[in-house]
């Protein structure tokens, strides 16, 4: 199973529902967190980029989307502080789930990425 947390904004490049990264990254951007918030938000994707492969950026473009493996349970667990950081400050936040996806062209031990595909299976928990 793969899990891919979003927002409701649809992101310009894959048109599809917008990732928390991006949406933690505008946040961080617009200058709205209290100082409490701004550290435990920094704190967090310091953890990401620490922990979390970065694939080669062919891999980043287009309509491509990541999602997590349901096994990478730190990971998981740590989107969920990243959700209750963005749900507070007005982020509807989704979390789908694919049993399988068609299309992975990235795959490690934590993740994949995907183009999407009509046949994906996908389906949303709020």
């Amino acid at each position: 199973m793969y899990l891919r947390f979003v927002i409701t904004q649809i992101n310009e490049d894959s048109h599809q529902s917008q990732g928390l990264f991006r949406a933690a990254g505008a946040l961080l951007e617009s200058g709205d967190l209290d100082a409490e918030d701004r550290q435990k938000l920094q704190d967090i994707l310091t953890w990401f980029n620490k922990n979390l492969p970065a694939p080669d950026q062919a891999y980043i473009r287009g309509r491509v989307t990541f999602w997590f493996r349901s096994d990478a349970q730190e990971c998981i667990q740590r989107m969920w502080s990243l959700v209750h950081i963005l749900s507070s400050h007005n982020h509807l936040v989704e979390l789908h789930k694919c049993e399988h996806l068609y299309n992975i062209i990235y795959r490690d031990d934590f993740q994949v990425a995907a183009f999407p595909h009509r046949l994906d299976g996908k389906h949303t928990v709020k």
